[in-house]
């Protein structure tokens, strides 16, 4: 027998295989990633660090600037127009969101019930929300116009007042006019979040609770409300910001008057860096705005997500 045969009935063992050696996992996470990130780089992380930084100097148009640290904050901190305009976008944006929420959540509520032509009547509900913010402002300035707008043509001829009102030019009521508008071009966002988070929810826990007695009011916040609260959350933080951030509809509307007003950080922000080409101030009102908006995010996600795990 060879010296290296095998006995009978035993065979060879396999031979070794060679493993192709993989790429690492993150290397092909990364090549995936790499497009997005060269975009949110140059359209947001440049812009964003650009900004900030401009608001630490002197900085106009067509000049460089050179660094003052923090003096346009000390001079903004300072201004009663920047103080009037933080209050103004803290007002506009916490009674905008509370009615949008209020009548958002209402609109969602009939709108899932049956009817005839529902999908007409949710596809006009929506509406609003395709029109782009340009368009809808040069909507609401002819509304309002004090001249010839349809509102006031609707006020004199049906007698509600023996006098023309001057929505956009009346410090008392020009503010009130804006949220109108910007409720009207929000709400629906809230509805249509709403609506698909009613839609989530298993229709077994109605019918259980039904069965038990619950009337349609105690079903509504025993069970549809703490089932659509991580929904309610996202949307009033994502509105919150939007509103907090808008700019055309005050922009078009008064132009932060009459006597500034209704001057809000983005309208004011404007005015200083492009109207007036103090760069540094009008990147300094928007700066100052950042920490508020990281401890919102901070706050509200921190939240939900305990809510979650727990």
């Amino acid at each position: 027998m060879a010296a290296n045969a095998l006995p009978a009935g035993f065979s060879s063992p396999p031979a070794p295989v060679r493993r192709r050696r993989h790429k690492p996992d993150w290397l092909v996470a990364y090549a995936f990633l790499a497009p997005a990130a060269a975009v949110f780089a140059a359209l947001i992380a440049y812009p964003l660090a650009d900004g900030i930084s401009t608001a630490f100097t002197d900085r106009a148009v067509a000049q460089s600037g050179h660094w003052v640290g923090l003096a346009n904050f000390a001079a903004l901190f300072s201004d009663q127009i920047f103080l009037h305009a933080a209050w103004n976008s803290l007002l506009l944006t916490v009674s905008t969101v509370a009615v949008k929420l209020v009548l958002g959540l209402t609109f969602a509520v009939l709108l899932s019930q049956k009817m005839p032509m529902r999908g007409l009547i949710r596809a006009l509900a929506f509406l609003p929300w395709a029109v782009p913010g340009m368009i809808a402002a040069l909507s609401w300035k002819w509304i309002f116009d004090e001249q010839s707008g349809v509102l006031q043509y609707l006020v004199l001829q049906l007698g509600l007042s023996d006098h023309p009102i001057y929505w956009l030019s009346d410090p008392n009521i020009a503010m009130v006019s804006v949220a109108v508008a910007m409720i009207w071009q929000g709400l629906p966002f809230f509805t249509m979040m709403f609506l698909a988070a009613l839609a989530s929810i298993p229709s077994d826990l109605h019918e259980a609770a039904a069965i038990d007695g619950a009337g349609m009011v105690r079903r509504f916040f025993a069970i549809t409300l703490p089932q659509m609260r991580g929904v309610i959350a996202v949307t009033v933080m994502l509105s919150a910001i939007w509103t907090f951030n808008s700019f055309e509809m005050v922009f078009v509307l008064t132009g932060g008057g009459p006597a500034n007003r209704t001057h809000i950080l983005p309208t004011l922000a404007y005015q200083y860096g492009i109207g007036e080409s103090h760069l540094g101030l009008g990147s300094a009102v928007i700066v100052s705005v950042i920490p508020v908006f990281i401890i919102l995010i901070v706050l509200l996600t921190g939240r939900m997500l305990r809510r979650d795990e727990a």
